[in-house]
């Protein structure tokens, strides 16, 4: 025979009768305190809760895409130069920066004949504060007074700092 002491009473067991104390088969009660308690009813009460947690996450999280662009863009840049040796050349270059925040900016020329670049011509070298909006900037290059004459194409392409 098995003894249940008035403490394990209080506590949650399981037995196949009904409240009415008959032999139904049908449903499983737990005792909670003084209670029957149907399982069908402990069941759907835990679906509901975790049905409302996780419809509570969904609404809660939001996912949205995020892109970050380049800001500047070069905007104006001469299509043709034209230069003699020992003649220094200026260019008008215009950058656009739609961002809020100002930028600091190197350019980097190069010519499709790099050894020819090397020898002959030498560019600016310098770094340019890019303010929002447009900007208006002037670079330089110089061909060397022993340059030969030669067709060439001009790269130019910014750094942002």
């Amino acid at each position: 025979m098995l003894r249940i002491s008035p403490r394990q009473q209080q506590s949650i067991y399981l037995y196949p009768t009904g409240p009415s104390g008959k032999n139904k088969m049908r449903n499983i009660y737990i005792r909670i305190g003084a209670y029957d308690v149907s399982a069908i009813v402990i069941v759907t009460l835990g679906i509901l809760l975790g049905t409302v947690a996780a419809a509570t996450y969904m609404w809660a999280t939001k996912t949205v895409n995020v892109s970050v662009e380049e800001p500047l863009t070069i905007t104006s840049f001469p299509s043709a130069i034209r230069t003699h040796p020992g003649q220094n050349q200026t260019l008008d270059i215009t950058i656009e920066n739609v961002a809020s925040v100002s930028y600091t900016v190197t350019l980097i020329f190069t010519l499709n004949d790099t050894s020819y670049q090397t020898q002959y011509v030498t560019f600016s070298n310098n770094a340019y504060a890019i303010a929002p909006g447009t900007n208006q900037i002037t670079v330089w290059m110089i061909a060397s007074r022993q340059a030969q004459p030669a067709n060439l194409q001009l790269t130019t392409q910014f750094y942002r700092e």
